[in-house]
Order: structure tokens, then sequence, then C-alpha cells
């Protein structure tokens, strides 16, 4: 592990995850294992993000400590790619460093996770499949979707923000959050910008013009697919159809050579049934001119059992294939600008 003393991470200064109970985190919260009290008409995105307990992780991040960090799993700190305290340039996060800042902060960056709904249930991520649509979970992922528009977009402004949608479900399986991509207006949010973190099924054209009012303000789309072929995608992406994706993402390549979106990337969860496929992923990217091919070790959620997880946990040192996922990542593929390891990096580090 990297000297953290002189590193900086800009997560917990900037970071919002609004989850299904209510409650918000600071980053993905298997890398930062903490939660806020849910969020409510009596508590407040800002007295969320700056309560005692928030101001003693950014402290953390100051001191160098990272103490409340999950350094397995974070893949920043996992693939010592954290940027240097006195390499920052960024001007919020400059004044952060040099005046120890850790108090009064307002999220730049919102990822809302507050609805699973979505149309697959994948192994790694659900059983069954869901979607809410009436009722109490309905109604209180409504309850924190009204006070992001509240605190983002009740009034036409420039501040810049970034809204990520979502990593827990698929933004356009849920009926919260269609509502919400299909009727901002980003003309009166020029600097307000979106991802879209989706399995890309529903993703068609159809669903892209229905977003008019937002499409100059589309930052980023990160589609998760998990194989390179269908026999293996139909393992890993439970409920999914291969050929209605591989029609969406040559549209989505289309929109990224046309700059109509500013980046095109590409998710794979490593697991026993797929990481055979990891060179063949890299050369799906490179034919669809993604930006970015991203990895990541599987994690249980809480959907597999112990013995599940234990056969599909191919980076596990005790795996019977744990020495051929090792010769899969000496691969000179894997070292391409476009491959992000990301959690797996430490595995290929140790084959040198």
């Amino acid at each position: 592990m990297e000297n953290l003393s002189i590193k900086f991470c800009n997560k917990p200064f900037d970071h919002l995850e609004t989850l299904e109970n209510g409650q918000a985190a600071l980053c993905c919260p298997s890398w930062l294992p903490y939660y806020t009290q849910p969020l409510s008409n009596d508590y407040s995105v800002q007295e969320a993000f700056n309560n005692e307990d928030v101001i003693k992780i950014r402290e953390s991040i100051l001191d160098g400590s990272f103490r409340y960090c999950n350094q397995e799993l974070c893949p920043h700190l996992n693939s010592n790619s954290l940027p240097d305290k006195d390499s920052i340039e960024d001007k919020r996060h400059r004044e952060i460093i040099d005046n120890h800042l850790t108090e009064n902060l307002s999220p730049i960056f919102y990822n809302l996770c507050h609805d699973k709904s979505c149309n697959l249930n994948c192994p790694s991520c659900r059983e069954e499949t869901f979607s809410v649509n009436s009722g109490k979970r309905y109604e209180k992922s409504l309850e924190i979707q009204q006070q992001i528009n509240e605190e983002v977009f009740s009034e036409p402004h420039d501040r810049y923000c970034l809204i990520n949608v979502t990593g827990s479900g698929d933004p356009f399986g849920s009926k919260i959050f269609r509502d919400f991509l299909f009727n901002v207006d980003g003309a009166k949010f020029p600097n307000v910008f979106f991802n879209l973190q989706t399995n890309g099924v529903l993703f068609d054209e159809k669903t892209w013009d229905k977003m008019s009012k937002i499409q100059k303000n589309i930052n980023t789309v990160i589609v998760s697919v998990d194989a390179s072929t269908e026999k293996t995608y139909n393992i890993t992406r439970r409920g999914g159809h291969w050929g209605k994706l591989q029609k969406n993402l040559n549209f989505l390549s289309s929109l990224r050579t046309k700059k109509m979106i500013k980046e095109l990337r590409l998710d794979f969860v490593v697991q026993q049934p797929n990481y055979k496929e990891m060179l063949d992923f890299v050369n799906l990217g490179k034919n669809l001119k993604v930006d970015k091919v991203y990895f990541s070790k599987v994690i249980n959620w809480g959907t597999f059992s112990t013995e599940k997880f234990e056969e599909v946990a191919v980076w596990q040192n005790d795996h019977p294939e744990y020495e051929q996922f090792l010769n899969v990542l000496k691969n000179l593929k894997l070292d391409d600008p476009i491959v992000d390891l990301g959690n797996i990096t430490e595995y290929k580090r140790s084959e040198h």
C-alpha cells in the first residue's frame, strides 16, 4: 500500500449517495462503510452531509490515515491511483486541503441509488426482478427524490453538479428515475451533468429521445455487461436480452462518435463464469470505440450463499481456478489504455 499521508480522496468532501432506506453514504458503502441517519423532512441533505461523523471521516482523509476506508475493496486505494495532495489543482479541493475544511460543505456529486427497481435480476446483485411503483417503498424513494429535486433543481442556476443515476438498479427500470430524467429541463441547469449507469437493455433510441431536455447535459453512460458472449451473458445478466443489448450498444457508440455523450464505458464484474472472457471484452470495447473498459471483482451483497460465493469468487487465492485467473491477467491486452482494472489491479501487480 502506498504512503497515504500524502494522498487525497475527494469523495467524502463531494459525494452523497442516497439509499433506498433513506440513509445516505459518502462513497460506495463497500469502500467506506458509513451511513447517515435517514433523510427526511426533518433531516436535510445539508445536515446529513455535515454531521459529526462525516467531519471525522473528512479529517481522516486530511490526516492521511484513511482509517474509515476499506483499503482492500476500494479500487482507488487498491490501484494506488489517488492523487498526491501537492498535485491538486482543482480550486475547491485546493481550498479544502490548504485550509483543512471539513464543515459546511455541499455535495457536488449525487449518486442516486434510492430506487433499486431493475429489469434484470443478476446473481451478483439480487435474486429476483422487482419494480417499485406503489406502496411504502415507493413513497419513501419518491420522498428522497423530491428532496434531491428541492436541493438541486428548485430554481434555475449555473452551479456545477454531477448526478449519477444509478448504482443500485437501472435508471430506465425505475418509474421514479424515468420521470426524473424525462422531465428535468437541462437548459435551466447548464452546469448540472448526468451519468447514466445502466444494463443497457432499455436504453434504446426511443429512450434517448424521451431525454431530449437533458441530452446536452449527459456526461457519461456506463453499461454493465459482464460478458462477451451470449452464453455467459445469460448466466451473469439474468433476464437480459443479448440481441437488444448489442443493438443498443451500437446506438450508444454512434452517440459517442457524434460527441452527443462525453464518455462511454463498459463494465465487467469479474467472477468464475466470465473471467476467461476478459480479453474478448476488451476487444468488444475497442470495436465499439468506448472510452473505458472497467473491471471489478464480484462482491457478495448478500445474494450469494457462502458456498456459492466461494464458487464464483475466482480472485480468492484458494479458488481452484485462481492460477488460471492470474494467467488471464498476464495478457498484455489488459495493459491497453482503455482498460481500468479497478480493484483487480492488485492481482495483476502480484504477477510482476
